[in-house]
């Protein structure tokens, strides 16, 4: 396996490197969550008004499609994910409206089934001049044979508002990754990560008690994982087991 430094933290093995050349050495996942790296689109508010804030500020994003600068072509990254899992086994993967397609097909032609398109409300929307966008969407996939999910009550979209635990541009709520977790997945069954950014579904796994393996190609955001997930051993989510309409309500009173 070609890989610059592995740790192992709880049940997370967590490696730094490039997730092409570490996929091929996985085997037997039984469920992928990640908010996979793709290149924004040009568009939205003019940069010149300095209108926009946050990861979409002037000092951060130059509207050229690069606010994630390394990216892997969806094909290639499909096809690798799907091979690293087990017979049978569940993939999210999340995407902004612009690439809901083009990853839909990427994965079709892999070998994954549609099971639905999840909805992420943020709450907070981004500034845009063809309505404001405060919706992310998972592409929700199944390998082999379809299984029930924990907890079929469950709603396509989840309302969580974003979070500021690390200084990663596009950070999602760990409720978020919790919620595809919990449903599709149960104790002793292997998640997969293979661009962990933050180390939002490692923390994720670590409260809900579920063996993880991660990869980040970036050394900067591979040690704040490694902190983050550390963090989420030490000191146990009060909520990790509680219903997501619960997680989400608490969170959205901080």
């Amino acid at each position: 396996m070609n890989f610059k430094r592995k740790e192992v933290i709880g049940d997370c093995v967590l490696y730094l490197g490039d997730a092409m050349e570490i996929l091929p050495d996985i085997e037997g996942v039984d469920l992928t969550v990640s908010d996979i790296p793709y290149a924004l689109t040009t568009g939205g508010v003019s940069l010149s008004s300095k209108t926009m804030s946050g990861i979409f500020a002037a000092h951060n994003y130059a509207n050229d499609g690069q606010l994630i600068m390394t990216t892997v072509p969806f094909p290639e990254m499909m096809k690798a994910i799907y091979e690293a899992m087990g017979p049978d086994g569940d993939c999210y993967v999340m995407a902004n409206d612009k690439n809901v397609y083009p990853l839909m097909q990427a994965a079709f032609d892999a070998g994954f089934k549609l099971h639905n398109i999840l909805v992420w409300d943020k709450v907070s929307p981004t500034p845009n001049r063809w309505y404001m966008k405060h919706l992310e969407f998972t592409i929700y996939l199944w390998k082999g044979k379809a299984r029930t999910i924990n907890h079929p009550e469950s709603k396509q979209a989840l309302r969580a508002g974003e979070r500021n635990e690390s200084k990663h541009p596009t950070e999602k709520p760990v409720s978020l990754m919790r919620e595809y977790i919990r449903n599709s997945s149960n104790h002793g069954e292997l998640v997969l990560d293979p661009f962990m950014g933050s180390g939002t579904t490692g923390v994720a796994c670590a409260n809900l008690g579920r063996p993880f393996i991660g990869i980040e190609l970036d050394e900067g955001f591979f040690e704040m994982c490694c902190e983050r997930i550390q963090r989420a051993y030490d000191r146990p989510d009060f909520f990790s087991n509680a219903p997501a309409e619960i997680i989400v309500q608490e969170q959205m009173k901080i």
